[in-house]
């Protein structure tokens, strides 16, 4: 039987905490940065325009104008919870089925003219993105489910949110006003 002593314990242990960190560096970034190159080095210092991106001629949409230029937002906000009986639901957060539109902020929702600022501010990402192939750190922050369905502009949404793994509860986080005022 091999004797392990912190010498010959040492280098191993360093190895893991280095991919550990490299893992938890990866799982924070936002998915366009993950791939990016690391400041400072010469692809970052590039003076090439990024092809992809609209110039400021082209006349780009705020991130709070819905696509194509319409601005009505109609939602159905359906709020749940999980089946797991073992999480907590957050303080305050209430099942039920609320409708929210905007310009003019109405509907029957708690808040309407917050969550109207809030999909203003963040437009349709949060309620399109997709993080079913993203790296996610492996957490559970709650039984809380919300469906939304309807528009946003010319966008149909049909989405769930919920507190599965870290980038959910993000996303959950980021459509805050909208889903629990």
């Amino acid at each position: 039987m091999a004797q392990h002593t912190f010498a010959t314990a040492l280098p191993t242990r360093l190895a893991a905490l280095a991919a550990l960190g490299l893992l938890l560096t990866a799982c924070g970034n936002e998915p366009t940065e993950v791939g990016a190159p690391a400041p400072g080095s010469d692809e970052s210092s590039s003076s090439a325009p990024d092809q992809d991106a609209p110039s400021a001629e082209e006349g780009t949409e705020s991130p709070g104008e819905a696509p194509g230029g319409d601005s009505t937002t109609e939602l159905t906000i359906e709020r749940s919870l999980d089946d797991d009986e073992g999480l907590t639901p957050e303080s305050g957060f209430e099942e039920g089925t609320w409708t929210l539109t905007c310009d003019p902020a109405g509907g029957d929702h708690p808040d309407p003219e917050a969550a109207c600022a809030r999909i203003a501010e963040v437009g349709t990402e949060p309620f399109l993105l997709d993080t079913t192939d993203m790296m996610c750190t492996m957490q559970v922050g709650g039984p809380e489910v919300v469906r939304v369905t309807g528009r946003i502009g010319d966008t149909e949404i049909d989405t769930e949110f919920n507190k599965r793994n870290g980038c959910e509860i993000e996303r959950f986080a980021e459509a805050g006003a909208v889903i629990t005022p």
